[in-house]
C-alpha cells in the first residue's frame, strides 16, 4: 500500500470521525412534529409485523402514516434495524441520523474527489458541508433528510467511478428516502439517452433502482396516498424541459445553466426559505456561486456545473411548491454549493489552489463558529406525557396528536381527538393549533404548566396550559 493511499485514506477517516462527532454535538432531544414521530410509529411497526402502522395502546386507534410520511418508508425501516441491535427507539434514530450526516460529509468529499482529481479539494468541500449551519441544524432532527443526502451522494460517487449498478441501488433507496429524488433521477435518464456509453450505464442502473425501491415498499406494504397534483403537475413539466434540453448544442445549455443560476439568486431574494440560508450560510453560497461562474467558463468542465445547477432547479422548485418559507427543505439543496467550490477550485492553475483551499478552509472556520440555531433542549409532547400518564388511570387519552402521545405512552390507550370521544381529553397546544373548534367538558384532573412552550409553523409560541379532563369531547359554537 503506497503512502498517499495511507494519508488518503486516514484523510477520509478523520474526515469521517469528525463530521460524525458534529453531527452527534448538534442533535436535538425535541423531536419534530408531526415529522418524528410519524417515522418512529413506522418503526415501531415495523419491528412488529414489517409493515409500518401500529396500534396506539391497548385498544387505541390504528396508526396510519400520513401521505408525505408513508413515501418514506427507507428511514423507519433503518431505525427498526437499529433498534433490532438493541438500542432504544430514540437512540437508534439519532444514530441512523448522524452517521447519515457523517457519511455523507464523506461521500461528497470522494465525488468531488472523483470529478476532480484532487483528493485535498474534496476535503475542503466535506468540511464546507461539515460547518453549514443549516444543515447542521436541520440534520439534527431525527428524520430522513441526512439518509436521503448521503444515499443521492453516494449514488452520485458510484456512477462517477462506473459502477452504475450499484448507483441505481442506491438510487431506489434514495427515492424510498425523499421520493422527490425520483424527479432527478427520471431528468438524468433522459439526459444518458444522448451518448452510447451513459446509455450503457443507463440500462445497467435502471433494473437495480427499480428492484430496490419496489423491494422497499412491497416488503413494507406501504399505505400509499395521493401527493400534492401541483408537485405531480411540476414533475412532469420539468421532463419535459429536461426532455426538449437533452439535445440543444452545449453552448445553449450553459446559457441555461447561467440563467438558471439567475434564478436560483432570484430565490435567495425573494423566498423566506432561501433567504435564512442565505443568512446562516453565506461563506458556502459565494464560494458555491463563484465555483459556478469558474466552471461555466470552461467549456471542457461547464457539465458538472450544469447538472449541479439543473438538479438544484428541479428540486428547487419542487420545495417552492411545497413549503418556500421553511428553510428545512432547502437545507438539502446546500450540498450543491460545495460540490462547485470544490470541483473550482480544483481546475484553478496548480498556483493558484493553496490560497482557494484555504478560502475554503475559511469559509469552514466560519460555518463552524457561527452559532447554529438552538432547539429546545426537551421534547414538549414527552413532559406533558410524562406528568398526565399517571392520571389517565384505565381511562383511554384523547388528543389531537395521537401520534406523539401514542409513542411516549406506548402502554395507554391513545385515540384521536372527535365529538362524542369519551375518556381523559387533553387540550394542549396541539389542539388549540390542529382541533381549535373542538372542546372538552368533564373534570379537570391534570394541568401542566411549565417547560410546555410549543413552537408552531409559523414561529408562533404557544406557552399555555396543557389541561387534562376527565369527560368527553364537544363542539364549541363558532
Amino acid at each position: 500500500m503506497s503512502r498517499r493511499t495511507l494519508v488518503t485514506g486516514g484523510a477520509v477517516i478523520a474526515l469521517f470521525a469528525l463530521a460524525l462527532a458534529v453531527r452527534l454535538g448538534q442533535h436535538h432531544a425535541a423531536l419534530l412534529y408531526p415529522d418524528g414521530y410519524q417515522y418512529l410509529l413506522m418503526a415501531r411497526g415495523i419491528s412488529e409485523d414489517l409493515e409500518p402502522t401500529t396500534e396506539l395502546g391497548p385498544h387505541g386507534d390504528r396508526f396510519v402514516p400520513i401521505p408525505d410520511a408513508a413515501v418514506k418508508p427507507f428511514f423507519p425501516l433503518l431505525v427498526a434495524g437499529a433498534h433490532g441491535l438493541g438500542l432504544p427507539w430514540l437512540d437508534a434514530a439519532r444514530l441512523v441520523t448522524a452517521v447519515a450526516g457523517a457519511v455523507a460529509v464523506v461521500a461528497l468529499a470522494l465525488l468531488v474527489a472523483g470529478l476532480s482529481g484532487s483528493m485535498p479539494a474534496g476535503i475542503g468541500a466535506g468540511l464546507l458541508l461539515a460547518a453549514s449551519p443549516s444543515v447542521g441544524f436541520w440534520s439534527g432532527f431525527s428524520g430522513p433528510d441526512p439518509v436521503a443526502q448521503a444515499l443521492v451522494l453516494c449514488a452520485a460517487l458510484a456512477f462517477v467511478h462506473r459502477r452504475p449498478t450499484a448507483g441505481g441501488i442506491l438510487t431506489g433507496f434514495a427515492i424510498a428516502t425523499r421520493p422527490e429524488v425520483a424527479l432527478v433521477a427520471a431528468a438524468a435518464a433522459i439526459v444518458a439517452l444522448r451518448r452510447g456509453d451513459t446509455r450503457r450505464d443507463l440500462v445497467r442502473a435502471a433494473p437495480g433502482a427499480l428492484l430496490s425501491l419496489s423491494a422497499v415498499f412491497l416488503v413494507l406494504r406501504t399505505p400509499l396516498g395521493l401527493q400534492d397534483r401541483r408537485l405531480l403537475l411540476l414533475g412532469l413539466l420539468a421532463l419535459g424541459a429536461v426532455a426538449a434540453g437533452a439535445f440543444l448544442p452545449p453552448r445553449v445549455l450553459r446559457y441555461l445553466a447561467v440563467a438558471a443560476g439567475g434564478l436560483v439568486v432570484a430565490a435567495l431574494l425573494t423566498q423566506s426559505g432561501p433567504g435564512e440560508l442565505w443568512r446562516n450560510d453565506w461563506p458556502l453560497l459565494v464560494l458555491g456561486g463563484l465555483g459556478a461562474l469558474l466552471l461555466l467558463r470552461d467549456e471542457r468542465r461547464s457539465a458538472v456545473p450544469a447538472v449541479v445547477l439543473a438538479v438544484v432547479l428541479l428540486l428547487g422548485a419542487v420545495y417552492v411548491l411545497k413549503n418556500p418559507t421553511l428553510a428545512r427543505y432547502f437545507s438539502l439543496l446546500l450540498p450543491a454549493a460545495a460540490v462547485l467550490a470544490g470541483a473550482a477550485v480544483a481546475s484553478l492553475p496548480a498556483p493558484a489552489r493553496p490560497a482557494a483551499f484555504a478560502a475554503m478552509v475559511a469559509a469552514a472556520a466560519l460555518g463552524f463558529l457561527h452559532p447554529v440555531p438552538g432547539s429546545r433542549d426537551y421534547d414538549v409532547f414527552s413532559i406533558v406525557a410524562e406528568r398526565v400518564g399517571p392520571r389517565l388511570e384505565s381511562r383511554a387519552l384523547v388528543t389531537a396528536a395521537p401520534d406523539a402521545y401514542g409513542f411516549w405512552l406506548p402502554e395507554h390507550t391513545v385515540r384521536a381527538m372527535r365529538p362524542g370521544a369519551r375518556g381523559a381529553v387533553l387540550l394542549d397546544a396541539a389542539q388549540r393549533l390542529y382541533e381549535p373548534q373542538l372542546g372538552a367538558e368533564g373534570v379537570v384532573v391534570a394541568r401542566v404548566t411549565e417547560e410546555i412552550a410549543f413552537a408552531r409553523p409559523n414561529g408562533d409560541i404557544d406557552a399555555a396550559s396543557a389541561v387534562l379532563v376527565a369527560g368527553r369531547v364537544v363542539s364549541r359554537p363558532r
